[in-house]
């Protein structure tokens, strides 16, 4: 939890008897960019100058300044090492604003060494030093740091001002520093490859910095090189690999990161649901997953069991519709889980609230709503407690709800580093804070731009909060090494203040404009076809397979909701499956008159016509269907998890992929406007854009006009924003 530093002081710290060996005149223990250090010392003793004891160096350290506590601690974790690390020397990374140069970062160009001050005496007197004494003086640097982290805050808002609501999204930018052959070749032994610029100043920050800090990544900036090259840094400076946590989204992602990380972090890679998980698993003393239940249904099970909801298989009527609490069940479960995702309190504004920002039409009595959602929650609670059963959000919330970072058990991670972090909901926002303690730090890496999953709970400004909530840093990883040029150069017209740069191996690239007729001609395998809309993509992706091209629509959940809507209009009293097509229409007329008069009318309008006609779609493809049953085995079909010869995806499938070439398909669906947008909708309407035009690595295909792209020769057109309605 980031909270308020206590007080700290080092004077009830257990010393002990000073343990002495001569200080060989070549470095052994003590890390090579120390080296300097401690050949002035041994020529000091040559000198007849007096040898410090460990009392002699623990009572000094309290007179040097926070730049040189860190140092001293940066030192001390490379001797506990059994071999020299051989760090790369301090001074090719930039330094850090506010702080003091070190005294080793230079050569003082004299043969005779200067008389050594304290920090260089004790920096090089660490090689005598055994590893109990180097504990004692290890646990008094901590308490030391905490003690001038919080005497210092007024000193620390002058140099990191505090953030406004929303940081500015342009950093600003570092000069490339100049590499010699032999530090090339160092970085490229240690990495693999060498850093960039900004690569370099969040190893500084990492390695040198303190408190918290954002990652304000672009697009194919190579977010999960960086995390690699933090974790890596980290390893070399001691730190080991059980105290840092890594968090991304998705357990491919984590499969993923633990494939380019190696084996050894398989533990400290994870999901934020299964670094949850793994808390309630010990505070329950939950040998096994499979031990207990892990269900999506649990509460619509709770709720039923109190009549809330019809149960399975039985009458369709319950005390929520029939008490007019709600218009449809459905909002009831949403409700439940977002009143816990946005870790709030169930109550009648609360409810309201959440309603109004993600348009959910039909609370009718919120009062009466809330206090069914807080009987179903404290049963839940119950039943995780007894380890009856548990739902995904539980791993989220428990943790927080249970308090559980406040246990005896639990152990802090020195470092979390988060991937992703613009898609931070509010209760994982909470436990990543969980995770880190009070005196751990946390790196959130995400793009600001590319939050589009305010449907899960993750605000448009998730990126914005976290900024706040952590008090952090601003550091900026600008250079997109995915995009040719001419991409990039589309992106800075259409959203000039995104701080995008071009690679400076970057190819070239082409951007062409065809119609819908030259699909067929141009696409090939291992293409990608992006769309605002399902509809478009179904039609295409029939008329793909018609033509013997092997091709699938990204997101099985996708066509679950399809699914889930074909069973709505087959439960409809007046359906026929004879007159399948005007089943459909008679539908869409009756839903689309329960819009009438919503602030969103013409957005769940326009969803629900974008449903019917990809369900039309399938259904004229399939001629040989004789129910809606078969209906639902041509949408398994179709739309998957697995990749395909051809992928065809939604924008908001489409964020992490990539492909060589990339078709866009109904461009000027993009961005979606309608009546009373809210402001937040028009945003993620935007960053859709931004993720469709990012994903090509070397040819983009605009198929048909649209408002923000016109040909080369109209470039002066060519970036021109859409007008918000």
């Amino acid at each position: 939890m980031i909270m308020p530093v206590k007080e700290a002081s080092i004077a009830n710290l257990k010393t002990q008897a000073p343990k002495w060996q001569h200080l060989p005149t070549k470095p052994v223990r003590v890390p090579e960019i120390f080296s300097e250090q401690v050949e002035q010392y041994a020529r000091s003793l040559d000198r007849g100058e007096s040898i410090p004891s460990f009392n002699d160096v623990f009572f000094s350290i309290h007179r040097f300044s926070e730049n040189e506590l860190y140092q001293l601690l940066l030192a001390i974790y490379a001797v506990y090492r059994p071999k020299d690390p051989k760090p790369l020397p301090i001074t090719q990374y930039p330094v850090q604003a506010g702080l003091e140069s070190p005294h080793w970062s230079g050569d003082t160009g004299r043969d005779e060494p200067p008389q050594l001050t304290p920090f260089e005496t004790v920096i090089a007197a660490l090689n005598n030093l055994d590893k109990d004494e180097l504990q004692q003086i290890r646990l008094a640097l901590d308490s030391l740091l905490s003690e001038v982290d919080h005497k210092s805050s007024d000193r620390q808002t002058q140099i990191q001002p505090q953030p406004e609501p929303k940081p500015a999204v342009q950093p600003p930018l570092l000069e490339q520093p100049k590499l010699t052959d032999a530090e090339i070749q160092a970085y490229t032994r240690k990495f693999g490859f060498v850093p960039s610029k900004y690569q370099l100043a969040i190893i500084d920050w990492i390695l040198r910095g303190k408190g918290n800090a954002c990652c304000n990544a672009v697009a194919g900036a190579g977010k999960s090189s960086s995390l690699f090259l933090v974790a890596k840094s980290l390893e070399e400076a001691g730190i080991q690999i059980h105290e840092v946590k890594i968090c991304v989204f998705g357990k491919e992602n984590s499969l993923d990161l633990i494939r380019k990380f190696g084996k050894r972090w398989e533990q400290s890679i994870s999901t934020l649901h299964s670094a949850g998980w793994s808390l309630v698993k010990q505070e329950l003393n939950i040998k096994n997953s499979r031990e207990v239940r892990v269900t999506n249904n649990k509460y619509r099970d709770i709720a039923a069991s109190f009549d809330l909801l019809p149960a399975p298989g039985k009458s369709k009527i319950s005390l929520l519709t029939a008490n007019k609490i709600v218009e449809k069940t459905d909002i009831f479960l949403k409700l439940i889980d977002l009143v816990r995702l946005y870790n709030l309190e169930p109550n009648s504004e609360t409810l309201e609230k959440l309603c109004k920002h993600h348009e959910f039409e039909g609370l009718l009595n919120p009062y009466e709503c809330a206090k069914q959602i807080k009987r179903c929650l404290m049963v839940g609670e119950q039943q995780a407690a007894n380890k009856v059963a548990f739902d995904f959000v539980d791993q989220l919330w428990l943790p927080i709800k249970w308090e559980l970072y406040q246990r005896s058990w639990f152990k802090p991670y020195k470092f979390v580093l988060v991937d992703e972090c613009q898609d931070l909901n509010a209760i994982q926002l909470e436990l990543v804070c969980a995770l880190a303690g009070k005196h751990g730090r946390i790196l959130a890496v995400g793009d600001p731009r590319q939050a589009i999953m305010g449907f899960a709970g993750a605000n448009c400004d998730s990126y914005q909060a976290i900024y706040r909530r952590i008090n952090a840093q601003e550091l900026p990883l600008s250079i997109c090494y995915r995009c040719p040029s001419i991409h990039i150069e589309l992106v800075q017209e259409i959203f000039p203040n995104i701080p995008i740069e071009v690679a400076s191996n970057a190819k070239l690239g082409s951007i062409e404009k065809i119609t819908k007729d030259d699909v067929l001609e141009k696409i090939q395998n291992k293409d990608m076809v992006l769309s605002r809309k399902t509809a478009p993509l179904v039609n295409l992706c029939l008329k793909l397979i018609s033509h013997k091209k092997k091709a699938q629509i990204k997101g099985r959940s996708i066509g679950d909701s399809l699914k889930a809507e074909m069973k709505a209009i087959q439960d409809d009293f007046y359906f026929m499956w004879s007159d399948f097509n005007k089943s459909l229409d008679s539908y869409f007329e009756k839903k689309k008159a329960t819009y009438y008069g919503l602030d969103n009318e013409e957005q769940k309008i326009e969803s629900l016509g974008d449903k019917i006609e990809a369900i039309r779609a399938i259904y004229e493809a399939c001629p040989n269907a004789q129910s809606v049953d078969d209906l639902m085995l041509e949408i398994d079909a179709i739309f998957s998890d697995e990749n395909a010869p051809i992928t065809l995806s939604t924008c908001h499938r489409a964020k992490g992929l990539e492909a060589e070439r990339i078709f866009i398909y109904k461009p000027n669906d993009m961005p979606m406007v309608w009546k009373k947008q809210q402001e937040w909708q028009y945003e993620q309407e935007m960053n859709l854009l931004y993720v469709a035009l990012t994903r090509s690595k070397a040819e983009l295909f605009i198929i048909g006009n649209c408002d923000w792209y016109k040909e080369k020769d109209n470039k002066d057109e060519r970036s021109q924003q859409p007008e918000k309605v």
